[in-house]
């Protein structure tokens, strides 16, 4: 039962913003949630209700997963060093 993935458009714009290279690896990393949305380094992001994390490297992808739709909705791509901080601004309701 494969999920669909969707990603915000903040995602997709720090995305975009990342070299071929490094932009290819995380397209990479987003795709295999497709199959395995939980994988065993996933983590939920504290403070946070339904988003959780996977790292690639220095960046982090920080995702929703919506059961009742088969959906993985990416909201936040980000290097390590922000990434978090971002969090303790937004909050998400998935």
């Amino acid at each position: 039962m494969a999920y669909e993935v969707e990603i915000d458009n903040r995602a997709l714009k720090a995305l975009k913003l990342l070299s071929k290279s490094l932009r290819r690896q995380i397209s990479k990393k987003i795709d295999s949630l497709k199959e395995n949305p939980y994988p065993a380094s996933a983590t939920k992001i504290q403070g946070q209700e339904n988003i959780w994390r996977v790292r690639k490297g220095n960046y982090r992808i920080a995702y929703a997963v919506i059961e009742n739709k088969l959906l993985i909705l990416v909201v936040h791509i980000g290097d390590r060093k922000s990434f978090y901080n971002y969090f303790k601004r937004v909050k998400f309701k998935a």
